[in-house]
């Protein structure tokens, strides 16, 4: 039989509680504002291209 005193317990984590959820949802939501800031970007640049392109060609 094994001993069951030389057993080391490993410590439970906690769950996540109320306010670690709002932090994520924060950074979630930073996270989702930054891509749509690139991407407004992206198209700033992209109409741009176009104009530019569509000029030349006149």
């Amino acid at each position: 039989m094994a001993n069951n005193k030389n057993i080391q317990r490993i410590p439970q984590e906690e769950e996540l509680t109320s306010e670690d959820y709002a932090i994520i949802a924060a950074a979630l939501s930073a996270l989702g504002d930054f891509f749509f800031f690139l991407s407004l970007v992206k198209a700033k640049e992209t109409t741009q291209a176009e104009t530019k392109k569509k000029t030349k060609l006149r």
